[in-house]
Protein backbone atom coordinates (compact mmCIF):
# COMPACT_ATOMS: atom_id res chain seq x y z
CA UNK A 1 0.00 0.00 0.00
CA UNK A 2 1.58 3.36 -1.03
CA UNK A 3 2.53 5.63 1.83
CA UNK A 4 -0.09 7.75 3.98
CA UNK A 5 -0.85 11.23 2.86
CA UNK A 6 -0.36 13.65 5.75
CA UNK A 7 -1.47 16.66 4.25
CA UNK A 8 -4.75 15.33 3.33
CA UNK A 9 -5.20 13.36 6.49
CA UNK A 10 -5.45 16.55 8.42
CA UNK A 11 -7.60 18.16 5.93
CA UNK A 12 -10.40 17.57 8.82
CA UNK A 13 -8.05 17.41 11.28
CA UNK A 14 -10.53 18.83 13.78
CA UNK A 15 -13.17 15.84 13.11
CA UNK A 16 -10.57 13.43 13.38
CA UNK A 17 -9.54 15.00 16.82
CA UNK A 18 -13.01 14.91 18.26
CA UNK A 19 -12.77 11.12 19.84
CA UNK A 20 -9.04 11.51 21.27
CA UNK A 21 -11.00 14.56 23.52
CA UNK A 22 -13.58 12.46 24.17
CA UNK A 23 -10.81 10.24 25.52
CA UNK A 24 -8.81 12.33 27.17
CA UNK A 25 -11.82 13.96 29.18
CA UNK A 26 -12.13 10.42 30.73
CA UNK A 27 -8.18 9.41 30.76
CA UNK A 28 -7.03 10.30 34.06
CA UNK A 29 -3.17 11.00 34.16
CA UNK A 30 -0.48 10.29 36.40
CA UNK A 31 2.72 12.38 36.69
CA UNK A 32 5.20 9.23 35.72
CA UNK A 33 3.09 7.54 33.45
CA UNK A 34 4.96 5.33 30.48
CA UNK A 35 2.35 5.65 27.59
CA UNK A 36 2.39 3.77 23.84
CA UNK A 37 0.70 4.98 21.35
CA UNK A 38 0.10 2.78 18.28
CA UNK A 39 -0.49 4.23 15.11
CA UNK A 40 0.51 7.59 16.39
CA UNK A 41 0.35 9.38 12.87
CA UNK A 42 1.74 12.96 12.97
CA UNK A 43 2.35 13.10 17.07
CA UNK A 44 -0.13 15.31 17.95
CA UNK A 45 -2.13 13.23 20.04
CA UNK A 46 1.26 11.90 21.05
CA UNK A 47 2.57 14.98 22.88
CA UNK A 48 -0.90 15.99 24.21
CA UNK A 49 -0.34 12.44 26.32
CA UNK A 50 2.97 13.76 26.89
CA UNK A 51 1.62 17.11 28.43
CA UNK A 52 -0.92 15.70 30.70
CA UNK A 53 1.71 13.26 32.25
CA UNK A 54 4.15 15.73 34.08
CA UNK A 55 7.09 13.73 34.46
CA UNK A 56 6.00 11.16 32.29
CA UNK A 57 7.20 9.36 28.97
CA UNK A 58 5.15 8.38 25.98
CA UNK A 59 6.07 6.65 23.19
CA UNK A 60 4.68 7.40 19.19
CA UNK A 61 4.80 4.42 16.77
CA UNK A 62 3.92 4.50 13.30
CA UNK A 63 4.71 2.58 9.96
CA UNK A 64 4.26 5.40 7.83
CA UNK A 65 7.63 7.17 7.09
CA UNK A 66 5.63 10.48 5.77
CA UNK A 67 3.66 10.42 9.52
CA UNK A 68 6.58 10.02 11.37
CA UNK A 69 8.47 12.36 9.22
CA UNK A 70 5.59 15.07 10.46
CA UNK A 71 6.15 13.95 13.97
CA UNK A 72 9.37 14.00 14.53
CA UNK A 73 9.44 17.82 12.76
CA UNK A 74 6.76 18.21 15.84
CA UNK A 75 8.60 16.80 18.36
CA UNK A 76 11.94 19.26 17.33
CA UNK A 77 9.45 22.13 18.21
CA UNK A 78 8.72 21.31 21.79
CA UNK A 79 10.44 23.03 24.36
CA UNK A 80 13.75 20.74 25.90
CA UNK A 81 11.65 19.52 29.05
CA UNK A 82 8.77 18.49 26.65
CA UNK A 83 10.85 17.13 24.07
CA UNK A 84 13.11 14.73 25.86
CA UNK A 85 9.99 13.03 27.37
CA UNK A 86 8.22 11.81 23.84
CA UNK A 87 9.53 9.49 21.75
CA UNK A 88 8.82 8.46 18.32
CA UNK A 89 9.42 4.94 16.39
CA UNK A 90 8.71 4.25 12.57
CA UNK A 91 7.61 0.30 13.24
CA UNK A 92 4.34 -1.78 12.64
CA UNK A 93 2.62 -1.72 15.90
CA UNK A 94 1.04 -4.94 14.88
CA UNK A 95 4.54 -6.71 15.92
CA UNK A 96 4.29 -5.31 19.42
CA UNK A 97 6.22 -7.46 21.85
CA UNK A 98 6.12 -5.55 25.18
CA UNK A 99 6.68 -6.85 28.41
CA UNK A 100 4.76 -5.00 31.40
CA UNK A 101 6.34 -1.90 30.00
CA UNK A 102 3.53 0.38 29.97
CA UNK A 103 1.02 1.86 32.33
CA UNK A 104 -1.19 3.02 29.22
CA UNK A 105 -1.54 1.92 26.03
CA UNK A 106 -3.46 4.35 23.73
CA UNK A 107 -4.69 4.19 20.40
CA UNK A 108 -6.55 6.27 18.13
CA UNK A 109 -8.22 5.02 15.08
CA UNK A 110 -5.50 2.27 14.31
CA UNK A 111 -6.74 -1.22 14.79
CA UNK A 112 -9.37 -0.97 12.47
CA UNK A 113 -6.09 -1.35 9.88
CA UNK A 114 -5.11 -5.05 12.10
CA UNK A 115 -6.87 -8.02 11.14
CA UNK A 116 -6.25 -10.45 14.16
CA UNK A 117 -8.12 -8.25 16.76
CA UNK A 118 -7.65 -11.42 19.52
CA UNK A 119 -3.89 -11.31 19.05
CA UNK A 120 -3.88 -7.46 19.24
CA UNK A 121 -5.48 -6.74 22.12
CA UNK A 122 -3.64 -9.48 24.12
CA UNK A 123 -0.31 -8.25 22.68
CA UNK A 124 -1.90 -5.43 24.20
CA UNK A 125 -2.55 -6.66 27.46
CA UNK A 126 1.48 -8.31 28.20
CA UNK A 127 2.56 -4.68 26.98
CA UNK A 128 0.83 -3.18 30.25
CA UNK A 129 1.99 -3.31 33.67
CA UNK A 130 -0.29 -4.39 36.41
CA UNK A 131 -3.06 -2.24 37.08
CA UNK A 132 -2.38 -0.37 33.44
CA UNK A 133 -4.92 0.73 31.32
CA UNK A 134 -5.53 0.82 27.52
CA UNK A 135 -7.67 3.23 25.85
CA UNK A 136 -8.56 2.73 22.22
CA UNK A 137 -11.08 3.94 19.33
CA UNK A 138 -11.86 2.25 15.98
CA UNK A 139 -13.99 3.61 13.28
CA UNK A 140 -16.89 1.52 13.40
CA UNK A 141 -19.02 3.67 10.47
CA UNK A 142 -18.84 0.46 7.50
CA UNK A 143 -23.07 0.96 7.30
CA UNK A 144 -22.90 4.75 6.75
CA UNK A 145 -24.09 5.64 3.48
CA UNK A 146 -20.57 6.28 1.89
CA UNK A 147 -18.91 3.16 2.73
CA UNK A 148 -21.91 1.00 1.55
CA UNK A 149 -22.01 2.82 -1.74
CA UNK A 150 -18.11 1.80 -1.83
CA UNK A 151 -18.18 -0.93 -1.57
CA UNK A 152 -21.62 -1.35 -4.20
CA UNK A 153 -19.49 0.17 -6.54
CA UNK A 154 -16.53 -2.04 -6.27
CA UNK A 155 -19.10 -4.78 -7.22
CA UNK A 156 -20.00 -3.59 -10.18
CA UNK A 157 -18.88 -3.32 -13.64
CA UNK A 158 -16.55 -2.12 -14.85
CA UNK A 159 -14.93 -1.68 -11.14
CA UNK A 160 -15.27 -5.18 -9.97
CA UNK A 161 -12.89 -6.90 -11.56
CA UNK A 162 -10.45 -4.99 -9.42
CA UNK A 163 -12.22 -4.02 -6.55
CA UNK A 164 -14.56 -7.14 -6.42
CA UNK A 165 -12.98 -8.48 -3.17
CA UNK A 166 -12.09 -4.72 -1.29
CA UNK A 167 -13.71 -3.94 1.82
CA UNK A 168 -13.31 -0.90 4.01
CA UNK A 169 -11.45 -1.42 7.38
CA UNK A 170 -13.83 -1.42 9.71
CA UNK A 171 -16.24 -3.89 7.58
CA UNK A 172 -13.37 -6.31 7.51
CA UNK A 173 -11.48 -6.23 10.92
CA UNK A 174 -13.88 -4.25 13.48
CA UNK A 175 -15.95 -6.72 15.65
CA UNK A 176 -19.47 -5.60 17.50
CA UNK A 177 -19.09 -4.22 20.62
CA UNK A 178 -20.67 -6.85 22.50
CA UNK A 179 -18.04 -9.27 21.39
CA UNK A 180 -14.94 -6.80 22.20
CA UNK A 181 -16.33 -7.23 25.87
CA UNK A 182 -16.23 -10.68 26.00
CA UNK A 183 -12.96 -10.88 23.89
CA UNK A 184 -11.21 -8.28 26.59
CA UNK A 185 -12.85 -10.45 29.56
CA UNK A 186 -11.44 -14.01 28.06
CA UNK A 187 -7.74 -12.09 27.72
CA UNK A 188 -7.80 -10.89 31.04
CA UNK A 189 -8.90 -7.48 31.11
CA UNK A 190 -11.16 -6.04 33.81
CA UNK A 191 -13.36 -2.66 34.19
CA UNK A 192 -13.92 -3.44 30.41
CA UNK A 193 -16.31 -0.68 28.67
CA UNK A 194 -16.80 -1.14 25.09
CA UNK A 195 -19.61 1.65 23.62
CA UNK A 196 -20.42 3.25 20.63
CA UNK A 197 -20.48 7.34 19.81
CA UNK A 198 -21.71 9.10 17.01
CA UNK A 199 -19.86 11.93 15.76
CA UNK A 200 -21.79 14.46 13.65
CA UNK A 201 -19.79 16.76 11.11
CA UNK A 202 -20.87 19.47 9.29
CA UNK A 203 -19.77 19.02 5.60
CA UNK A 204 -20.07 21.71 2.62
CA UNK A 205 -21.52 18.45 0.31
CA UNK A 206 -21.00 15.21 -0.49
CA UNK A 207 -17.82 16.03 -2.39
CA UNK A 208 -16.27 16.84 1.04
CA UNK A 209 -17.12 13.43 2.57
CA UNK A 210 -15.48 12.01 -0.44
CA UNK A 211 -12.29 14.37 0.54
CA UNK A 212 -12.90 12.70 3.92
CA UNK A 213 -12.50 9.67 3.26
CA UNK A 214 -9.63 9.78 0.92
CA UNK A 215 -7.11 9.51 3.43
CA UNK A 216 -8.36 6.48 4.94
CA UNK A 217 -10.95 3.93 3.72
CA UNK A 218 -10.78 4.72 0.18
CA UNK A 219 -7.82 4.29 0.12
CA UNK A 220 -8.22 0.86 0.40
CA UNK A 221 -10.21 0.82 -3.58
CA UNK A 222 -7.85 3.85 -4.91
CA UNK A 223 -4.62 2.06 -4.18
CA UNK A 224 -6.09 -0.83 -6.41
CA UNK A 225 -7.24 1.15 -9.27
CA UNK A 226 -4.13 2.55 -11.84
CA UNK A 227 -4.26 5.92 -11.28
CA UNK A 228 -5.63 6.95 -14.33
CA UNK A 229 -8.96 5.46 -13.16
CA UNK A 230 -9.09 7.12 -9.81
CA UNK A 231 -10.59 10.18 -11.55
CA UNK A 232 -13.89 8.35 -12.87
CA UNK A 233 -14.43 6.44 -9.09
CA UNK A 234 -14.10 9.68 -7.65
CA UNK A 235 -16.41 11.54 -9.76
CA UNK A 236 -18.86 8.75 -9.98
CA UNK A 237 -18.72 7.92 -5.77
CA UNK A 238 -19.54 11.73 -5.80
CA UNK A 239 -22.56 11.36 -8.12
CA UNK A 240 -24.43 8.54 -6.14
CA UNK A 241 -23.36 9.99 -2.93
CA UNK A 242 -25.14 13.29 -4.02
CA UNK A 243 -28.11 11.37 -4.76
CA UNK A 244 -27.97 9.02 -1.37
CA UNK A 245 -27.69 12.25 0.55
CA UNK A 246 -30.48 13.92 -1.31
CA UNK A 247 -28.44 16.75 -1.51
CA UNK A 248 -25.38 18.57 -3.56
CA UNK A 249 -25.05 21.16 -0.63
CA UNK A 250 -24.10 20.86 2.99
CA UNK A 251 -25.38 18.13 5.36
CA UNK A 252 -24.39 16.67 8.25
CA UNK A 253 -22.53 13.36 7.86
CA UNK A 254 -22.26 10.75 10.68
CA UNK A 255 -19.67 8.88 11.81
CA UNK A 256 -19.88 5.80 14.52
CA UNK A 257 -16.95 5.22 16.71
CA UNK A 258 -15.86 2.53 18.71
CA UNK A 259 -14.61 2.84 22.44
CA UNK A 260 -12.70 0.40 24.13
CA UNK A 261 -10.99 0.69 27.43
CA UNK A 262 -9.88 -1.80 29.95
CA UNK A 263 -7.25 -3.03 32.67
CA UNK A 264 -5.43 -5.34 33.65
CA UNK A 265 -5.86 -6.24 37.03
CA UNK A 266 -3.50 -6.04 39.85
CA UNK A 267 -2.05 -9.29 41.15
CA UNK A 268 -3.42 -10.42 44.43
CA UNK A 269 -0.23 -12.50 46.31
CA UNK A 270 -0.60 -13.63 49.64
CA UNK A 271 0.63 -12.32 52.83
CA UNK A 272 3.74 -14.89 54.20
CA UNK A 273 2.86 -17.03 57.22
Amino acid sequence: MPDWNPELYHRFASYRAEPVTMILARLQLGPREEIVDLGCGTGEHTVELARRTVNGHVVGIDSSPAMLERAIKLRNTLDPELRQRVEFRLADFRTLNADREYTIVFSNAALQWVSDHRAAFAAIFRALREGGRMAVQMPANENETAQLTMRRMAAEPPWSATLGAVRTPSDENVLPAAEYACLLHDIGFEQVSCFYHIFRHPMANPAEVVEFCRSTSLRRFLDRLPAAQHSEFISELTRRLEGAYGTTGPFTFTFRRLFLWGRRPVTTRGLES
